[in-house]
């Protein structure tokens, strides 16, 4: 087990001048990198590494500030890259490995004005120009319902920033019901002006590790949660330490049990240990109902998805059984009903379509906003391969797989609602 990150939430003043910007978070981010120092140093003491260290900030856009950003459209977004630029140069000198704000709250907007607009156009942009940078585009929330337009823009920008690199979808997702201060990246956004720290853990091995010594489901299930119990109370005990030295807001721990490229670091495997054949037969989501039940969420500072991940491309399992065909999109699609985080890194055809990517999204958002989970969508068009390819990345945390197989539209319909002009989606009770 170790620290996935530790995640800092700052608020940014966004389009102020770089001198402006660096004078109002200098003295913060020194007190950042002491507390990340000090925090690290106190979980290694009790033998957890930290993987990554993190910063986020509030939308990108708000409403806030719309007559700000409003008063030259085109300089102001070549400002904002140039000012995301400059963002990631003043991170990296204190230590920072990734920084990530939404773009805007999408569910909150009725409908998107041409600045809106615009300013999705630009993401890929963005993304391309700036390694560092992550960023989500909320879309839908129970209360609110699914924005159709702004849901329109994510597949979009999805087919944009899959050529010609499709690594560049790994900075990007579609979000959905996803709160505050969640510390799994492209999702983490801030809202408060006083800042807070979150964690994510990278912790399948535990998972794994506690079924291998379970005689029983049953047993199973109770020893899962006798050591998240274990790792909230030490890492807790910690964390408001850190806390109170450093005036920094603990929001809490995502027991989301995130998996890394090894065998005996995948959650896959932790399914399969269940007794259940493979990843991807029937009774994998019985499995996964178990991990994502055993996570104690009756916990004040159990937050963000503390669920079932399934990052395909990120995990040993889910990428080997995949490359044997052993499930599909609609598989992936059904899992998320249990899982925290829906679909990610999900290898697909270079050739899908936007309206394909939106329809996708669209089950994704339903599962979400009818259920009141917290869903997301990072999905990866490879240009140049289709459904069965090979697919593999010169990249630590992803292991070698298969385009996964998907049902493909097959006539144009020119009344869907794809194409429609309908704004919002929202349930009857």
């Amino acid at each position: 087990m170790r620290v996935r990150a530790i995640s800092i939430g700052q608020i940014i003043p966004f389009l102020l001048k770089n001198e402006s910007i660096l004078s109002f978070l200098q003295e913060k981010l020194e007190s950042f990198s002491m507390f990340n120092d000090m925090i690290i140093n106190s979980f290694e003491d009790i033998g957890i590494s930290v993987q990554t260290k993190r910063i986020f900030s509030q939308p990108l856009f708000s409403y806030d500030n719309k007559l700000f950003y409003e008063k030259n459209l085109k300089e102001t977004l070549i400002d904002i890259n140039r000012q995301l630029n400059f963002l990631q140069d003043i991170f990296k000198d204190y230590g920072f490995d990734y920084f990530a704000c939404c773009i805007m709250l999408a569910n909150h907007i009725q409908e998107l004005g041409i600045f809106e607009k615009l300013l999705l156009n630009e993401v890929p942009k963005f993304i391309k120009s700036n390694r560092m940078f992550f960023t989500s585009l909320p879309v839908a929330s129970t209360e609110s319902g699914i924005n159709i337009p702004a849901l329109k823009s994510g597949a979009k920008i999805i087919k944009e920033l899959s050529e010609p690199d499709p690594f560049n979808n790994l900075q990007f997702c579609v979000s959905t019901n996803v709160k505050p201060n969640t510390p799994f990246f492209p999702a983490a956004y801030h809202l408060t002006e006083k800042p807070g720290f979150s964690i994510a853990l990278e912790m399948a091995d535990e998972v794994i590790k506690v079924i291998e010594e379970s005689k029983s489901l049953k047993d199973a299930q109770l020893n899962l949660l006798a050591k998240f119990n274990e790792i909230y109370d030490d890492l807790t005990k910690i964390a408001e330490k850190a806390s109170r030295n450093y005036d920094i807001e603990f929001k809490g721990i995502d027991f989301t049990p995130a998996s890394y490229p090894e065998i005996d670091k995948s959650i896959g495997t932790a399914i399969e240990k269940l007794g259940f054949e493979y990843f991807g037969a029937n009774g994998t989501l019985t499995g996964i109902a178990l991990i994502k039940h055993s996570i104690p969420m009756n916990k004040e500072k159990a937050i963000g998805f503390s669920g079932f991940m399934q990052p395909v491309l990120e995990d040993f399992i889910l990428s080997k059984r995949l490359s044997e065909n052993k499930f599909n999109l609609d598989s992936l699609l059904l899992y998320s009903t249990m899982c925290g985080a829906g679909l990610d890194v999900v290898p697909l055809p270079g050739d899908i379509t936007e309206k394909e990517l939106f329809y996708i999204l669209l089950d994704l958002c339903t599962i979400s906003v009818t259920l009141n989970k917290p869903l997301t969508c990072r999905l990866m068009p490879i240009p140049g391969k289709g459904s069965g390819d090979d697919v593999e990345f010169d990249f630590e945390y992803f292991a070698p797989s298969k385009i996964i197989d998907f049902r493909r539209l097959v006539t144009d319909n020119n009344n869907d609602l794809f194409n429609r002009n309908e704004k919002n989606l929202k349930f009857l009770q």
